[in-house]
């Protein structure tokens, strides 16, 4: 049987005519409200069957990643097996190590534990704080004693 080929029936200028003209409905506040309540409840409804509510890392040798030759990583939160996430993660680094320039795909916020750690022109240490907004650059990292920092954000690319 042969498909039927959809054939425009109104011309181009008549169909953006007739979307100009539309105007939006009036609301009562009443169905404003139940649209507005049934669509949370389904939001409320899909995160609570994909977000755990609880979730314990212990601390120890196990869990750790070797993600670069001198640096591993231990991830507490998020799935590190899809491309790109966003993730909650210890991070390892050997002394000496060094990591070319990179951009942060979302906001990332590091705080330093241990050891010391250079991002471009700044040196962190144990207690600092650093955040870099999503689509930030900034120069090479390295560090010369090695550390270990708690990173909320994406691998580095």
């Amino acid at each position: 049987m042969e498909k039927l080929k959809k054939q425009q029936i109104l011309d181009d200028d008549v169909l953006e005519q007739l979307a100009d003209a539309h105007q939006a409905p009036t609301l009562s506040i009443e169905k404003t409200d139940r649209m507005r309540n049934t669509l949370m409840a389904k939001i409320r409804q899909k995160k609570a069957t994909k977000i755990q509510q609880f979730i314990t890392v212990r601390g120890g040798d196990d869990g750790w990643i070797e993600a670069l030759p001198g640096a591993k990583i231990k991830v507490l939160q998020g799935d590190i097996s899809v491309a790109n996430s966003l993730l909650s993660y210890f991070v390892q680094l050997e002394p000496a190590f060094k990591l070319p320039a990179h951009e942060h795909l979302f906001d990332e916020e590091i705080l330093m534990l241990e050891g010391d750690l250079t991002l471009g022109n700044t040196t962190l240490s144990a207690g600092d704080f650093h955040f870099a907004a999503a689509g930030s650059r900034h120069g090479a990292t390295s560090t010369n004693q090695g550390c270990l920092a708690y990173i909320r954000g994406g691998l580095p690319v």
